[in-house]
């Protein structure tokens, strides 16, 4: 992979349709509200890193923006706004002749942005939890830059764990894939499946990190994406696997029983405007 890819559309957080060799042929940034017909040409300055943690991507986000001041989407190459619907589109109607593509063109539409997120949990299919998890980081994230608590992320926090106590994995299809990449077939497959795994611990990372200092924190599942990392070293679905199960849930149940997240969502409704900092 080109080390440009990384700094590029095609894998920041704003754009849920795609991921390394997984997703569709085209991406959409949620940002620009733009269809990405060559997401690896294209950046902007308000890119998010989705391989990196948390503090990474802000700080790779800095370094970006000195290079891309602009607060629009750019060829890489040249700075210069695409043109001619050679790189980007405008209308969304190509991708909503997809399940997930018409979700994330809905993204923050119509009603809240959390209610798409909730619609792409309930899609259950490989790609529909990447954009998922893509998107949802960039939610929090946007939650509490606005003045928002960490709880903005906490049904996601909980739909999480459920599937991860059950070491839920979609299978991904054919179609999921946008290009051949890896050595095998199966080695791309588990690579995919490892990196659906990776994105979930880093999400629940993401609000450790926001939750610093709160008086609900999680910040004890601060660490876990990088530890689950640092055990299992090379990227393999059966290690990690094997480590959410052996030490992964007991971090989220530790962190987040039953009846802790039954109490702070009942406190939230009494006090909705905090999980709706980012709607």
């Amino acid at each position: 992979m080109r080390p440009q890819i990384l700094a590029s559309c095609a894998n920041c957080w704003f754009n849920g349709l795609q991921y390394g060799s997984i997703g569709l042929s085209v991406g959409y940034c949620t940002e620009h509200k733009l269809v990405l017909r060559r997401s690896e040409d294209l950046t902007c300055r308000r890119h998010m890193r989705k391989d990196f943690l948390l503090h990474s991507a802000r700080v790779f986000q800095l370094h970006h923006q000195r290079a891309f001041s602009e607060d629009k989407v750019v060829v890489m190459a040249t700075g210069n706004a695409p043109g001619n619907g050679e790189f980007t589109e405008e209308s969304p109607a190509f991708i909503r002749n997809d399940s997930v593509g018409d979700i994330v063109a809905d993204y923050g539409e119509y009603d809240t942005k959390i209610e798409s997120l909730a619609q792409l949990r309930t899609l259950r299919t490989f790609r529909s939890e990447f954009a998922m998890l893509s998107l949802g980081r960039a939610y929090t994230d946007r939650c509490i830059k606005r003045g928002g608590s960490w709880t903005s992320g906490i049904h996601l926090l909980w739909w999480i764990k459920r599937r991860m106590l059950d070491l839920e994995v979609y299978e991904p299809t054919p179609s999921d894939f946008r290009y051949s990449a890896a050595g095998s077939l199966q080695r791309q497959v588990d690579l995919a499946e490892w990196s659906l795994l990776m994105l979930r611990l880093t999400f629940i990372s993401d609000l450790g990190v926001h939750s610093q200092g709160a008086a609900d924190s999680v910040e004890s599942l601060q660490e876990v994406a990088e530890q689950a990392a640092l055990e299992t070293e090379i990227p393999n679905k059966r290690k990690l696997l094997s480590w959410i199960k052996r030490k992964g849930n007991s971090f989220l149940e530790d962190a987040m029983p039953e009846s802790r997240y039954r109490a702070i969502t009942a406190k939230l409704l009494k006090e909705p405007s905090q999980t709706q900092q980012g709607a």
